[in-house]
């Protein structure tokens, strides 16, 4: 059997999504998961598979979803009704819709300049944590550790004082 021609191909179109918090360890299979479910309970199996949803590349902080071009909308809506990553709280955030993956990954590096951890790791009340520093002015402290990780909300005055 000889492949379509591109003229006769299935238009696709890819989508940028934020997953926030930063720091939420999240596979392709998972996202895949997650959102597949948000999409069928929204717009039924049908829906789903007129979508033909998929996740492309995922890292902790952006993952790019392919699905069908016309069919943007109900995936950003599918996306915004995923709340729970992995036993954890997560809120997804459609960025940008583009026809192709490179120009999506321009704009992850691009938006890479928003929360970041230069300082690695610090102290805070005789506890380590990790650091995420935001445009906004806000530092989120991360407690190190495997359960019970403490999230502690800062800003730049509050290391100032000290």
């Amino acid at each position: 059997m000889r492949p379509r021609p591109p003229t006769l191909r299935d238009k696709k179109r890819y989508v940028l999504v934020r997953i926030t918090p930063p720091w939420i360890t999240a596979d392709t299979k998972s996202l895949y998961h997650a959102i597949h479910k948000a999409v069928t309970s929204l717009w039924g199996d049908e829906g789903s598979s007129r979508i033909q949803m998929a996740v492309m590349y995922g890292e902790p902080e952006f993952c790019i979803i392919r699905c069908r071009r016309g069919c943007e909308q109900k995936l950003g809506i599918a996306i915004t009704m995923v709340r729970i990553l992995n036993d954890q709280p997560v809120l997804l955030r459609s960025l940008a819709v583009s026809g192709t993956i490179r120009s999506l990954r321009e704009k992850m590096e691009a938006l890479r300049k928003g929360p970041y951890n230069p300082d690695g790791n610090m102290d805070y009340g005789g506890t380590t944590y990790e650091v995420f520093r935001l445009p906004s002015g806000r530092i989120d402290l991360l407690e190190k550790g495997f359960k019970s990780r403490e999230l502690l909300f800062l800003t730049d005055e509050d290391f100032e004082e000290k």
